[in-house]
């Protein structure tokens, strides 16, 4: 019986080795735009999911591999992942350049330049976008150069260059109209307008906002930048009533196209002009269109809490669900025990208890992902927080108001979805806590200045840490240590690697270890994090130390992780 199993296991196993061979086959034959529609979906995280499984089959080619590569990096870009995204996009780059495919290495370079750009990173970003550039006038792709000379543009608009900037992006412009690129030709512009404002050469900006008009209504694109830039410019001239008609057009298109925070943006500079010339009646009716809105983008901000709220009951069920999955094992046990004899009975409990004991390390786990999350959900921060926003709010500051809330949503779906991984990327981890970190300047007006300092021999896309080590640390030091200071502080956060393991240090300037009445009934972030280390059971908890540092008054926290 056992060899007829083993047969039939091994036939099937031969027919699906054989089925996935025939589809890889099959996808070799593929174009690259059919290769890549195969690969893609409507969900960015399935796409990813899908390549990298494609990724872990070594059987493609170097092209295909470059492909999978070079899509991966472009989701990454799209979903704001831009240090991952680098990563992805090098291998790609890698892959091409070894197939001398000069079409893609200029394809690859442009998108490493625009996600160096994202970060800041101006130099790389120029370096990147000048090779595309070379390569797409050496191979006469006209609309490849436009795109190239836009993003030097951009770049020398970041490092305030504005002449340099302006050359590339009308260098940009000639191109597109010669191509007859009408959409890329307004947004060009559009950008050529901008930058003269920024230069004070208000008439030239204006004429090219108007070009830029002008274009949108022949083409019939939904597109108010434009006009928004040109009210914003007649504003500034004390030019009211062209200023108004210039985003009652933007406010009309903008209703078509359902961007609600535009709306909002464009009812807030409507408000300020009816209030400027007076006209009570108007100004009554434009708060309250921008009020509707308000209520109508929280609507949609409070749908995404509760999907996050669901996210928590799930975390909940999944313990009910261990739960009784213990006293399932439990009661199967005993009736084994009825039928089995003695020797059985003895194997089978040796069986059961070590079993019980791993479902009681999952619990234990779980319990524990759930005491992080609330350690890191902070009430008090989380109301501080809502009422900062909220004093944004009344204080009539909508960008900051918008900044402010979109970073916190942000921040509270990473929690929640990082409490349900075992291990994530660093470079994740890190973006969750930067969001926190300037979450928390914002609330208490920029009063410290924070540093994340990483090794060159670390490359925090490809390593994996368990979610949120650093994060209640670093609360510790803002709301213990920094939040007190009268003069403004440091916070500094290193990581390195000593002696085979990674080394993590938070340090601060604040006031030091204090004595603090604690609710005996709550348990420490401290103690649930050495817990934590406990259970990966490498002895990691030993060598956490705790120390004041000896130029300041503040604290250093030092852990090290074994990531072999």
């Amino acid at each position: 019986m056992k060899q007829t199993t083993l047969l039939i296991f091994i036939l099937i196993l031969t027919l699906f080795n054989s089925c996935d061979k025939d589809k890889d086959m099959d996808m070799e034959t593929m174009s690259d735009s059919e290769f890549i529609n195969f690969i893609s979906t409507n969900n960015y995280n399935k796409s990813i999911f899908r390549i990298d499984s494609l990724l872990k089959n070594n059987t493609y080619s170097t092209h295909k591999s470059a492909l999978l590569y070079f899509e991966k990096g472009t989701i990454l870009g799209i979903i704001e992942k831009d240090i991952e995204a680098i990563g992805s996009l090098n291998k790609a780059l890698e892959f091409f350049t070894k197939e001398d495919n000069q079409l893609y290495i200029a394809k690859t370079n442009m998108l490493l330049s625009d996600s160096n750009a994202y970060i800041f990173k101006n130099t790389k970003a120029a370096s990147h976008v000048t090779v595309a550039l070379q390569i797409f006038r050496k191979l006469n792709d006209k609309n490849g150069e436009a795109k190239a000379l836009n993003s030097l543009g951009h770049i020398e608009f970041q490092q305030k260059n504005y002449i340099k900037s302006i050359q590339h992006v009308k260098q940009a412009a000639q191109i597109q109209e010669k191509l007859q690129d009408t959409a890329t030709l307004s947004a060009s512009y559009n950008n050529i307008g901008f930058i003269l404002e920024q230069i004070k050469d208000i008439e030239n900006a204006k004429e090219y906002y108007k070009k830029a008009i002008e274009l949108n209504n022949k083409t019939n694109r939904k597109n108010t930048n434009a006009l928004r830039n040109l009210g914003y410019v007649y504003l500034l001239e004390n030019k009211t009533e062209k200023s108004k008609d210039m985003y009652l057009k933007a406010l009309d298109i903008e209703k078509q196209t359902g961007v609600h925070s535009i709306q909002k943006e464009v009812y807030d500079v409507l408000l300020q002009l009816s209030i400027k010339d007076k006209n009570f009646k108007n100004s009554s009716l434009y708060i309250t269109k921008r009020d509707s809105l308000n209520q109508l983008i929280t609507k949609i901000e409070n749908e995404e809490k509760i999907k996050l709220i669901e996210d928590q009951y799930s975390l909940i069920t999944k313990e009910s669900e261990l739960k009784q999955q213990i006293e399932i094992n439990n009661k199967n046990r005993i009736i084994f025990i009825i039928v089995a004899g003695s020797l059985f009975l003895f194997g089978l409990f040796l069986f059961q208890r070590h079993k019980n004991s791993e479902l009681k390390l999952n619990q234990d786990k779980l319990i524990l992902e759930q005491k992080v999350l609330r350690t890191q959900m902070n009430p008090h921060f989380i109301f501080n927080a809502l009422t900062s926003i909220q004093k944004s709010v009344f204080d009539n500051n909508p960008m900051e108001s918008a900044t402010y809330l979109s970073r916190f949503a942000k921040l509270i779906r990473q929690n929640f979805e990082f409490v349900n991984k075992k291990e994530i990327f660093l470079s994740e981890d890190l973006d969750a806590l930067k969001n926190y970190i300037e979450t928390q300047q914002l609330r208490f007006d920029n009063k410290f200045n924070y540093l994340i300092n990483i090794a060159k021999d670390i490359d925090p896309t490809y390593t994996k840490i368990p979610p949120m080590l650093l994060q209640p640390f670093v609360e510790n030091a803002i709301e213990h240590g920094l939040k007190s200071k009268t003069e403004k502080g440091n916070l500094t956060i290193d990581i390195t690697k000593k002696e085979g393991l990674f080394c993590f240090k938070i340090i601060d300037d604040g006031i030091g270890i204090q004595e603090e009445n604690k609710n005996k009934n709550r348990e420490h972030a401290i103690d649930i994090f050495k817990k934590r280390l406990t259970l990966r059971k490498l002895g990691e908890e030993k060598r956490f130390k705790i120390t004041t540092n000896k130029n300041t008054q503040g604290t250093i926290i030092t852990f090290y992780l074994n990531l072999n």
